[in-house]
């Protein structure tokens, strides 16, 4: 009996980890979808915003209503995995072809969008939130 019951327990946590998981899916898509149609069709640019809180805040209660433990130092491991490789392709990207791009801009051969600017402040921000984050790892 008791081994059906935590089967059973196994089976409703593999369905939260999963709803977890599509409600953040959801939210991303719906804050791009919703904004791409704001922006173009509609004029409510925020419509995207807004429906991305609303998923994200029924992931947060999702969460903490959970009575079981939805991630473990398994799923810790493939986060910081995933995390170290994403910021390696960001470091990369930013250390040699940011560089080589503003060189050739520089001498004419090619120009920036202007919708370049708002993702060149976004990386310097990443990198500096990651920097403080690093000192405060190697401080504690």
């Amino acid at each position: 009996m008791e081994a059906n019951s935590n089967a059973g327990r196994m089976g409703c946590t593999e369905r939260r980890r999963l709803t977890y998981a599509g409600l953040w899916v959801l939210g991303m898509v719906a804050f791009v979808g919703l904004t791409f149609v704001g922006l173009t069709v509609g004029g409510y640019p925020a419509l995207g915003t807004v429906a991305f809180f609303a998923l994200g805040a029924a992931t947060v209660a999702l969460h903490g209503a959970s009575e079981s433990i939805l991630f473990d130092e398994r799923d810790a491991e493939i986060l910081e995995t995933a995390s170290m490789n994403t910021i390696q392709v960001l470091s990369y990207g930013s250390a040699i072809v940011f560089p080589i791009v503003s060189a050739l801009a520089g001498l004419g051969y090619v120009s920036f969008p202007l919708w370049l600017a708002p993702i060149g402040l976004f990386v310097a921000g990443l990198f500096l939130v990651w920097f403080g984050f690093l000192v405060l790892a190697r401080r504690g």
